[in-house]
Protein backbone atom coordinates (compact mmCIF):
# COMPACT_ATOMS: atom_id res chain seq x y z
CA UNK A 1 0.00 0.00 0.00
CA UNK A 2 1.10 3.65 -0.69
CA UNK A 3 -0.19 6.41 1.38
CA UNK A 4 0.17 10.00 1.38
CA UNK A 5 0.56 11.83 5.05
CA UNK A 6 -0.66 15.12 4.62
CA UNK A 7 0.15 17.89 7.92
CA UNK A 8 2.19 21.53 7.47
CA UNK A 9 2.86 21.36 11.07
CA UNK A 10 6.36 19.29 11.44
CA UNK A 11 5.05 17.48 15.36
CA UNK A 12 1.62 16.28 14.18
CA UNK A 13 2.92 14.72 10.34
CA UNK A 14 5.22 12.96 12.38
CA UNK A 15 3.05 11.28 14.57
CA UNK A 16 0.34 10.87 11.53
CA UNK A 17 3.18 8.82 9.79
CA UNK A 18 4.26 7.14 12.60
CA UNK A 19 0.42 5.47 13.39
CA UNK A 20 0.35 4.81 9.21
CA UNK A 21 3.57 2.95 9.75
CA UNK A 22 2.53 0.88 12.93
CA UNK A 23 -0.92 0.40 11.50
CA UNK A 24 0.39 -0.42 7.94
CA UNK A 25 4.00 -1.67 8.65
CA UNK A 26 4.52 -2.45 4.94
CA UNK A 27 2.96 0.99 3.86
CA UNK A 28 5.32 3.05 1.64
CA UNK A 29 4.37 6.52 2.86
CA UNK A 30 5.68 10.02 1.62
CA UNK A 31 5.06 13.20 3.77
CA UNK A 32 3.96 16.12 2.23
CA UNK A 33 3.35 19.58 4.22
CA UNK A 34 0.82 21.30 1.96
CA UNK A 35 -2.02 20.94 -1.20
CA UNK A 36 0.27 22.01 -3.68
CA UNK A 37 3.23 19.21 -2.51
CA UNK A 38 0.53 16.64 -3.02
CA UNK A 39 -0.85 17.77 -6.19
CA UNK A 40 3.13 18.06 -7.52
CA UNK A 41 3.64 14.03 -6.64
CA UNK A 42 4.53 12.96 -10.25
CA UNK A 43 2.93 9.51 -9.07
CA UNK A 44 0.35 10.38 -7.39
CA UNK A 45 -2.15 8.10 -9.34
CA UNK A 46 0.05 5.38 -8.18
CA UNK A 47 -1.06 5.92 -4.47
CA UNK A 48 -3.77 4.12 -2.65
CA UNK A 49 -4.49 6.76 0.18
CA UNK A 50 -4.43 10.23 1.53
CA UNK A 51 -4.70 10.73 5.16
CA UNK A 52 -5.32 14.84 4.80
CA UNK A 53 -5.25 17.24 7.64
CA UNK A 54 -8.18 19.97 7.02
CA UNK A 55 -6.07 23.13 8.15
CA UNK A 56 -3.34 23.83 5.35
CA UNK A 57 -2.00 27.06 4.07
CA UNK A 58 -3.22 27.71 0.46
CA UNK A 59 -5.45 24.88 -0.33
CA UNK A 60 -7.26 23.48 2.74
CA UNK A 61 -7.95 20.24 2.91
CA UNK A 62 -11.13 20.23 1.48
CA UNK A 63 -10.10 21.55 -1.70
CA UNK A 64 -7.15 18.85 -1.67
CA UNK A 65 -9.64 16.45 -1.49
CA UNK A 66 -12.14 18.00 -4.20
CA UNK A 67 -9.06 18.35 -6.86
CA UNK A 68 -7.98 14.81 -5.60
CA UNK A 69 -11.35 13.20 -6.43
CA UNK A 70 -11.80 14.88 -9.36
CA UNK A 71 -8.38 13.84 -10.88
CA UNK A 72 -7.77 10.46 -9.35
CA UNK A 73 -11.76 9.13 -8.05
CA UNK A 74 -10.03 5.54 -6.81
CA UNK A 75 -7.37 7.13 -4.03
CA UNK A 76 -9.41 6.97 -0.92
CA UNK A 77 -9.03 10.34 1.08
CA UNK A 78 -9.37 10.25 5.32
CA UNK A 79 -9.67 13.20 6.63
CA UNK A 80 -7.08 13.83 10.00
CA UNK A 81 -8.20 16.45 11.76
CA UNK A 82 -8.73 18.33 14.89
CA UNK A 83 -11.80 20.50 13.95
CA UNK A 84 -15.05 18.19 13.87
CA UNK A 85 -16.83 20.92 12.35
CA UNK A 86 -16.06 19.95 8.32
CA UNK A 87 -17.28 16.42 9.11
CA UNK A 88 -20.29 17.25 6.91
CA UNK A 89 -18.07 18.71 4.06
CA UNK A 90 -16.03 15.30 4.08
CA UNK A 91 -19.12 12.68 3.52
CA UNK A 92 -19.98 15.54 1.01
CA UNK A 93 -17.03 14.78 -1.27
CA UNK A 94 -17.54 10.96 -0.74
CA UNK A 95 -14.52 10.18 1.49
CA UNK A 96 -13.36 7.42 2.80
CA UNK A 97 -13.04 8.54 6.38
CA UNK A 98 -12.95 11.29 8.97
CA UNK A 99 -10.13 10.83 12.07
CA UNK A 100 -10.25 13.42 14.90
CA UNK A 101 -6.53 14.07 16.11
CA UNK A 102 -4.92 12.85 18.56
CA UNK A 103 -4.36 9.72 15.26
CA UNK A 104 -3.52 6.65 16.80
CA UNK A 105 -2.59 3.22 14.78
CA UNK A 106 -5.44 1.93 16.23
CA UNK A 107 -7.79 4.37 14.44
CA UNK A 108 -5.73 4.49 11.02
CA UNK A 109 -5.96 0.89 11.18
CA UNK A 110 -9.70 0.88 11.58
CA UNK A 111 -9.97 3.34 8.07
CA UNK A 112 -7.76 0.77 6.61
CA UNK A 113 -9.38 -1.91 7.22
CA UNK A 114 -13.02 0.02 5.72
CA UNK A 115 -11.33 1.84 2.57
CA UNK A 116 -13.73 3.22 -0.04
CA UNK A 117 -11.55 1.54 -2.50
CA UNK A 118 -9.57 -1.13 -1.97
CA UNK A 119 -5.90 -1.02 -2.49
CA UNK A 120 -4.53 -2.02 -6.01
CA UNK A 121 -2.95 -5.72 -5.95
CA UNK A 122 0.60 -6.49 -6.19
CA UNK A 123 1.12 -7.52 -10.01
CA UNK A 124 4.52 -7.99 -10.22
CA UNK A 125 4.84 -8.04 -14.09
CA UNK A 126 1.00 -8.68 -14.53
CA UNK A 127 -1.42 -6.53 -15.49
CA UNK A 128 -3.51 -5.20 -13.00
CA UNK A 129 -7.29 -4.93 -13.08
CA UNK A 130 -9.67 -3.64 -10.81
CA UNK A 131 -13.45 -5.02 -11.48
CA UNK A 132 -14.94 -4.05 -8.00
CA UNK A 133 -17.12 -0.57 -8.41
CA UNK A 134 -15.46 0.88 -11.66
CA UNK A 135 -13.73 -0.97 -14.35
CA UNK A 136 -9.73 0.24 -14.42
CA UNK A 137 -6.40 -1.60 -15.61
CA UNK A 138 -3.13 -0.20 -14.28
CA UNK A 139 0.40 0.02 -14.96
CA UNK A 140 2.27 0.22 -12.30
CA UNK A 141 -0.22 1.92 -10.32
CA UNK A 142 -1.15 4.44 -13.05
CA UNK A 143 -4.64 3.77 -15.22
CA UNK A 144 -3.56 2.42 -18.74
CA UNK A 145 -4.69 5.18 -21.61
CA UNK A 146 -6.83 3.93 -23.98
CA UNK A 147 -7.16 5.47 -27.44
CA UNK A 148 -11.24 4.72 -27.49
CA UNK A 149 -13.59 3.93 -25.03
CA UNK A 150 -14.94 0.70 -26.81
CA UNK A 151 -10.95 -1.03 -26.31
CA UNK A 152 -11.25 -0.41 -22.46
CA UNK A 153 -14.81 -1.48 -22.51
CA UNK A 154 -13.71 -4.65 -24.76
CA UNK A 155 -10.42 -5.36 -21.89
CA UNK A 156 -13.26 -5.34 -19.44
CA UNK A 157 -15.58 -7.84 -21.16
CA UNK A 158 -12.34 -10.33 -21.97
CA UNK A 159 -11.88 -10.22 -18.30
CA UNK A 160 -15.15 -10.70 -17.37
CA UNK A 161 -15.45 -13.95 -19.12
CA UNK A 162 -12.08 -14.97 -17.45
CA UNK A 163 -9.99 -16.41 -20.24
CA UNK A 164 -13.00 -17.80 -22.40
CA UNK A 165 -11.98 -17.04 -25.67
CA UNK A 166 -14.88 -15.95 -27.62
CA UNK A 167 -16.00 -14.49 -31.36
CA UNK A 168 -15.95 -11.19 -32.42
CA UNK A 169 -19.43 -12.17 -33.28
CA UNK A 170 -20.34 -12.62 -29.67
CA UNK A 171 -18.22 -9.40 -28.56
CA UNK A 172 -20.42 -6.94 -31.00
CA UNK A 173 -23.52 -8.40 -29.32
CA UNK A 174 -22.39 -7.75 -25.64
CA UNK A 175 -20.87 -4.35 -26.25
CA UNK A 176 -23.47 -2.44 -28.53
CA UNK A 177 -26.34 -4.62 -28.11
CA UNK A 178 -29.67 -3.34 -29.56
CA UNK A 179 -27.66 -0.22 -30.72
CA UNK A 180 -25.74 -2.06 -33.42
CA UNK A 181 -28.37 -1.53 -36.09
CA UNK A 182 -26.06 -3.76 -38.47
CA UNK A 183 -23.61 -0.75 -38.54
CA UNK A 184 -20.87 -2.23 -36.73
CA UNK A 185 -18.14 -4.37 -38.96
CA UNK A 186 -16.46 -7.17 -38.74
CA UNK A 187 -13.24 -4.28 -39.58
CA UNK A 188 -13.94 -2.34 -37.10
CA UNK A 189 -13.96 -4.73 -34.41
CA UNK A 190 -10.61 -6.30 -35.31
CA UNK A 191 -9.34 -2.42 -35.17
CA UNK A 192 -10.31 -2.31 -31.56
CA UNK A 193 -8.25 -5.91 -31.04
CA UNK A 194 -5.79 -4.19 -32.42
CA UNK A 195 -6.18 -0.87 -30.42
CA UNK A 196 -6.19 -3.19 -27.54
CA UNK A 197 -3.25 -5.28 -28.49
CA UNK A 198 -1.33 -2.03 -29.25
CA UNK A 199 -1.90 -0.91 -25.65
CA UNK A 200 -1.25 -3.53 -24.12
CA UNK A 201 2.09 -3.90 -25.27
CA UNK A 202 3.27 -0.34 -24.98
CA UNK A 203 2.97 -1.40 -21.37
CA UNK A 204 4.87 -4.45 -21.75
CA UNK A 205 1.42 -6.59 -20.95
CA UNK A 206 1.09 -7.72 -24.51
CA UNK A 207 0.82 -11.62 -23.78
CA UNK A 208 -2.26 -10.99 -21.78
CA UNK A 209 -3.74 -11.11 -24.95
CA UNK A 210 -5.19 -14.04 -26.53
CA UNK A 211 -5.88 -13.87 -30.26
CA UNK A 212 -7.08 -16.37 -32.79
CA UNK A 213 -8.63 -15.82 -36.38
CA UNK A 214 -12.15 -14.11 -35.21
CA UNK A 215 -11.92 -15.21 -31.90
CA UNK A 216 -10.50 -13.01 -28.98
CA UNK A 217 -9.51 -13.43 -25.52
CA UNK A 218 -7.41 -12.95 -21.91
CA UNK A 219 -4.80 -15.47 -20.42
CA UNK A 220 -5.67 -15.02 -16.79
CA UNK A 221 -2.31 -16.52 -15.70
CA UNK A 222 -0.65 -12.67 -16.84
CA UNK A 223 -3.58 -10.48 -15.30
CA UNK A 224 -3.75 -10.13 -11.33
CA UNK A 225 -7.36 -9.31 -10.51
CA UNK A 226 -9.88 -8.22 -7.24
CA UNK A 227 -12.73 -10.22 -9.27
CA UNK A 228 -9.91 -13.42 -9.57
CA UNK A 229 -8.84 -13.18 -6.31
CA UNK A 230 -12.34 -13.19 -4.67
CA UNK A 231 -13.26 -16.51 -7.18
CA UNK A 232 -9.90 -18.25 -5.75
CA UNK A 233 -10.93 -17.57 -1.93
CA UNK A 234 -8.97 -14.41 -0.73
CA UNK A 235 -10.49 -13.23 2.16
CA UNK A 236 -8.74 -9.53 1.22
CA UNK A 237 -10.99 -9.72 -2.09
CA UNK A 238 -14.00 -10.44 -0.23
CA UNK A 239 -13.17 -7.68 1.96
CA UNK A 240 -13.22 -5.17 -1.09
CA UNK A 241 -16.51 -6.65 -2.41
CA UNK A 242 -19.26 -3.90 -1.93
CA UNK A 243 -21.64 -5.33 -4.62
CA UNK A 244 -20.36 -3.14 -7.34
CA UNK A 245 -18.79 -4.57 -10.36
CA UNK A 246 -17.53 -2.90 -13.49
CA UNK A 247 -20.77 -0.42 -12.87
CA UNK A 248 -20.14 1.68 -16.09
CA UNK A 249 -21.14 -1.38 -18.22
CA UNK A 250 -24.90 -2.24 -18.23
CA UNK A 251 -23.88 -6.20 -20.02
CA UNK A 252 -22.04 -6.47 -16.47
CA UNK A 253 -24.95 -6.42 -14.26
CA UNK A 254 -25.48 -10.48 -14.74
CA UNK A 255 -21.82 -11.35 -13.19
CA UNK A 256 -22.78 -8.66 -10.65
CA UNK A 257 -25.85 -10.32 -9.60
CA UNK A 258 -24.10 -14.34 -9.85
CA UNK A 259 -21.47 -12.88 -8.08
CA UNK A 260 -23.66 -11.90 -5.03
CA UNK A 261 -25.58 -14.75 -5.58
CA UNK A 262 -22.65 -17.16 -5.18
CA UNK A 263 -21.43 -15.46 -1.87
CA UNK A 264 -24.66 -16.10 -0.14
CA UNK A 265 -24.77 -19.84 -1.35
CA UNK A 266 -21.40 -20.15 -0.33
CA UNK A 267 -20.55 -21.34 -4.06
CA UNK A 268 -17.39 -19.59 -3.47
CA UNK A 269 -14.49 -21.45 -1.35
CA UNK A 270 -13.62 -18.68 1.14
CA UNK A 271 -10.60 -19.02 3.17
Amino acid sequence: MRAIAVDDKPVPRRALMRAIQEAAPEAQITACASAEEVLALPDLASYDVAFVDIDLPGKNGIQLARELKAAHPLLNVVFATGFGEYMADAFALHSSGYLMKPITAEKVRRELDDLRHTPLPQGGDKLVVRCFGDFEAFDRGTPLDFGRSKTKELLAYLVDRRGAVVSLRIVEAVLWGDDRNGTVSGSYLRTLVADLRSTLEAHGFGDALVRRYGEVGVDTSKISCDYYDLLAGSPLALAAWRGEYMRQFSWAEETKAWLAKALVDGRIPLA
